[in-house]
């Protein structure tokens, strides 16, 4: 079974910045909403190690799920650029970057085209600090 890591590397007031690696090698970076003790919508979720399965729907088609996370439901791993974008998921990007002044990961459609390519449709998240 594949070991995925997210490894939170800057923690603000703003948003969560880490990286994403499978099996060791990083393969993009990430960024969620700030920590705002696990709040539906607008917290990052807590570290901890969760189960993900593939997940679809209208608006996100073919991404994953984070399983089980107290409190809380539809926590995915999905597209999009910017903090607003995530709603207490996980954004995931090939950069981090600023866009009209604003944090955001950069080329996300591409980033998700690329995991969908390399995780598996079940696996486990371990998040880290």
């Amino acid at each position: 079974m594949q070991k995925v890591t997210l490894k939170r590397n800057i923690i603000s007031n703003k948003a969560i910045l880490g990286t994403l690696a499978i099996d060791g090698k990083e393969i993009c970076k990430t960024l969620e909403n700030p920590w705002l003790n696990n709040h539906c919508n607008i917290s990052a979720i807590p570290l901890g190690t969760y189960k993900a399965k593939y997940y679809t729907s209208a608006k996100y088609p073919d991404v994953w799920e984070i399983q089980d996370v107290e409190g809380r439901s539809k926590i995915l791993i999905h597209w999009g650029n910017f903090e607003r974008n995530t709603q207490g998921c996980i954004l995931v990007g090939k950069t981090w970057t600023f866009i009209s002044e604003e944090l955001a990961v950069g080329n996300s459609k591409d980033t998700i085209s690329k995991l969908r390519k390399l995780l598996d449709n079940n696996f486990t998240i371990d998040i880290i600090t």
